[in-house]
């Protein structure tokens, strides 16, 4: 065919294509990667058939409302979104759905959405799990949208990538590991910043980043209790290894930085080992801890989640003198008044813990010595593991059933009941008159009351005229034709002031219910006595 026997575009044509399209992006197939090259019925249909024209225009109408109904289970994809006009669409989540997201941190040998699997928050909030570990978090904070949490983490072979705000955390390992070489203290101040609640407190969490900050607080404790009661193995703290010179006892152990589980843990037998040991510790240019060896016999772990309590007794069967590395015998012992007290103490330390461990030796002397308290990224060692984590699942829901509370809905009924009456609105603005008239009111009755002090000259002059021996002057040839003072004038107003001030000056003292009978008698003197002065300026 030559090129100028093809068949001219139409619009027919165009709108054709346009459904096809929308057809093949909205397709649940195409979403999840199951193509299938084969038209549809209908598809592609002749150009230049006009009769099949209104059946296409009716097949764009249809389709597009089909295309939604198919692609709003699924929640959203790509290909999805571009039907919808908003590539975005296929990041947001179902907003319909009423449930609050758990956030636990922890590797992935412990399943914890199938312990929280079909509880509830509430009366009718579901939980909603989201397990990853620190390496695999990126955390940002805003103070008015609350924390964003985006997982980056590989599961089945595959990369998943989520992003969601999470309502409650559980923390269930360290954020400080110097094996790995990871600190995810940001991560912390990031979740507190942004105010999510947790289990252990963020606050806790962050304090217990740093072993010897955390052993000042068990200092604090033994202090309090006594030696006797609290028994707290000897340590010696340098900030750098340039301080240390030598110890004075031997053997010793040195604990290099935040030492973790047996890591960066040295026994030291001499003053010659322990410099070597210092040049190994000036590399890693951190804080040095020395501790006496304690030769031990087994150690114990005192744990405490929540109100359950459990002891632990180890027995290393290897020649390690580390008693928590190698093979060793775990027995579960009955927990006395003497642990309580010690875990009792230790859960108290920054605030509360609900999930906390103590680990003490016991010598060959017989003695016990407290070297170590863990938080909540303790492990769970023994035969009732299992107990251990649903006791955590029910701390958990405890926790947040006190942290999360549905909002209540305030009706337009209730609003109008407790907005304020009209009558009190009206009333409002006159209450700064009503004490602006009290004010006028005090100053003139002062004014009233300070008159007579300027009054007494004036009888001094009109006693003047009669000793020079004119005739009285009445009190209407005063008025009429007798030139009066400015002084007269001025007492003559304040009478006239006095006298209009009258019923005034009654009711003031009718609405002052604290005066007394004396004060209202004094007041009415001193006003009889004001007009008699008045009077006898013109008799």
């Amino acid at each position: 065919m030559k090129p100028a026997d093809k068949p001219p575009i139409t619009m027919s044509s165009v709108q054709s294509a346009m459904s096809f399209l929308r057809r093949r992006f909205s397709d649940n197939n195409v979403v999840t990667g199951n193509t299938n090259d084969g038209l549809m019925d209908g598809d592609n249909p002749a150009p230049n058939s006009p009769a099949t024209a209104p059946e296409n225009n009716a097949s764009a109408q249809v389709l597009p409302h089909r295309s939604r109904t198919q692609t709003a289970p699924s929640g959203g994809g790509f290909f999805a979104s571009l039907t919808s006009g908003n590539p975005l669409a296929a990041l947001k989540s179902d907003s319909g759905e009423v449930n609050k997201i758990l956030l636990v941190i922890d590797d992935q040998h412990t399943n914890w959405a199938r312990y929280f699997k079909g509880k509830k928050i509430c009366g009718d909030l579901n939980i909603r799990v989201e397990q990853a570990e620190f390496s695999e978090l990126s955390v940002s904070s805003n103070s008015v949208d609350g924390v964003t949490v985006d997982i980056n983490a590989i599961r089945n072979g595959s990369r998943v990538i989520r992003s969601f705000t999470p309502h409650f955390l559980l923390v269930r390992q360290a954020a400080k590991s110097m094996g790995e070489e990871k600190d995810f203290g940001n991560l912390i101040i990031g979740f507190k910043h942004g105010g999510v609640p947790a289990v252990n407190s963020l606050h806790s969490q962050y304090n217990f980043m740093d072993k010897p900050w955390t052993f000042a607080q068990l200092i604090r404790i033994q202090k309090k209790l006594g030696k006797e009661k609290f028994p707290l193995v000897h340590q010696i703290y340098y900030p750098s290894a340039k301080q240390m010179l030598t110890s004075p006892v031997f053997p010793v152990v040195i604990k290099i930085g935040h030492a973790h589980r047996g890591m960066a843990k040295f026994k030291v037998h001499d003053h010659y080992e322990f410099q070597d040991v210092v040049g190994v510790a000036a590399m890693a240019s951190t804080y040095v801890v020395v501790e006496q060896f304690v030769d031990t016999l087994y150690d114990l772990r005192i744990q405490k989640i929540g109100g359950d309590y459990k002891a632990y007794k180890r027995v290393s069967v290897s020649k390690n003198w580390k008693s928590n590395r190698g093979s060793a015998m775990l027995e579960e012992i009955a927990i006395n008044e003497r642990h309580k007290l010690w875990v009792d103490a230790c859960s108290d330390m920054f605030g509360g813990i609900d999930i906390v461990g103590v680990k003490v030796l016991h010598g060959k002397d017989g003695k016990d010595y407290i070297t170590e308290v863990t938080d909540c990224s303790m492990m769970l060692i023994g035969e009732r593991q299992e107990e251990d984590r649903r006791i955590i699942v029910d701390l958990v829901m405890q926790r947040m059933q006190a942290c999360i509370r549905p909002t209540k809905k305030i009706s337009r009924e209730e609003m109008t009941n407790t907005a304020p009456s009209p009558v009190h609105v009206k009333n409002a603005p006159n209450k700064p008159e009503q004490q602006q008239q009290h004010q006028q009111h005090q100053q003139q009755q002062q004014k009233t009351i300070n008159v007579p002090r300027t009054a007494p000259p004036m009888p001094l002059q009109m006693s003047q005229h009669h000793a020079d021996g004119s005739k009285p002057i009445s009190t209407a040839t005063t008025h009429q034709s007798a030139p009066v003072s400015p002084s007269a004038i001025e007492a003559h107003s304040r009478k006239q002031i006095g006298e209009l001030n009258q019923g005034e000056v009654k009711e003031m003292r009718r609405g002052f219910s604290s005066a007394t009978v004396s004060d209202d008698e004094s007041k009415a003197e001193k006003i009889r006595s004001l007009r008699q002065s008045f009077v006898n300026l013109f008799e």
